[in-house]
């Protein structure tokens, strides 16, 4: 069985702009064992998984930001060693580290057999209400948990971890003064930034409803040399991998996307059994 760092390693293969990593989130071992299930001899479409912390929370009734450091690792734990033995890299999504807690939050999921994680520049108790300087981290800061992050990674015994750097600025609620122009340029700033500090990829959302435009993200790949990482959004007309893959994104992942498709099929049969139909 490959070590985490040699996972890490393939992982960071993965990310090729232009030719984009396609990821499943999961929440849970039943959704890992579904999606690695997906995988035979003939055919391996599933190079590598990710997490949903969205979607964890909601397996346990609450809100994303509601989600601690402690029942999100709890999951972490249970599904890095199956992604393990499955032989497929796993990126855990742990928030913004937890704040001052980061270096200890990375240092577990190497230890459980995560290869990656998405680490969020926005403070998770400040809102998105409260323009750049006061619902993200200063650009400084970020830098420096990063690094820390990686450091923590390197020192767990995966110096090839891969850093997800999320990018909250297009999350940011317009405000006075708060246009596009500059959201997009501080996107382009920090996202520079991250990479410097030795992000794999940065990822940017724009929130739920809130997807990015193919100019944007046109922009985006042009600024950070294709190194970019993106959501698909479920909404109708929304980018395609296909078409995201065009555009020379290097990541692409569905968030919640998975989960939620699950709940509405589950609603769906449901529904069709109570007015007097069957399973299929």
């Amino acid at each position: 069985m490959a070590s985490t760092n040699q996972l890490a390693q393939t992982l960071k293969a993965l990310h090729k702009p232009g030719s984009p990593l396609v990821l499943s989130n999961v929440w849970d071992v039943a959704s890992l064992n579904a999606i690695v299930s997906l995988n035979s001899e003939s055919s391996k479409p599933v190079k590598a998984l990710a997490t949903a912390s969205f979607a964890i929370a909601a397996t346990l009734g609450i809100k994303d930001e509601e989600l601690s450091m402690v029942q999100n690792l709890e999951l972490i734990s249970k599904i890095a060693p199956l992604a393990e033995q499955a032989g497929l890299p796993l990126s855990v999504d742990i928030q913004d580290g937890y704040g001052d807690l980061i270096t200890a939050v990375v240092t577990a999921v190497v230890e459980y057999g995560a290869t990656g994680a998405n680490i969020e520049d926005s403070i998770p108790s400040a809102g998105f209400d409260k323009g750049i300087s006061g619902s993200l981290y200063t650009l400084e800061d970020q830098v420096e948990r990063l690094k820390r992050a990686l450091d923590a990674a390197k020192k767990a015994g995966a110096p090839d971890f891969v850093l997800n750097a999320r990018c909250d600025a297009f999350r940011l609620l317009p405000t006075p003064g708060l246009t596009y122009e500059i959201r997009l340029a501080e996107a382009i700033r920090r996202g520079k930034a991250f990479l410097e500090a030795g992000a794999t990829t940065v990822f940017y959302w724009g929130g739920a409803g809130q997807g990015l435009t193919s100019e944007t993200v046109k922009t985006l790949v042009k600024e950070l040399d294709g190194k970019v990482a993106v959501v698909m959004s479920g909404a109708p007309g929304s980018l395609t991998t296909a078409e995201l893959a065009e555009m020379g994104v290097a990541r692409i992942s569905v968030g919640p996307g998975l989960y939620l498709a699950a709940m509405n099929a589950v609603k769906t049969v449901a529904s069709q059994m109570f007015l007097g139909g069957g399973l299929a």
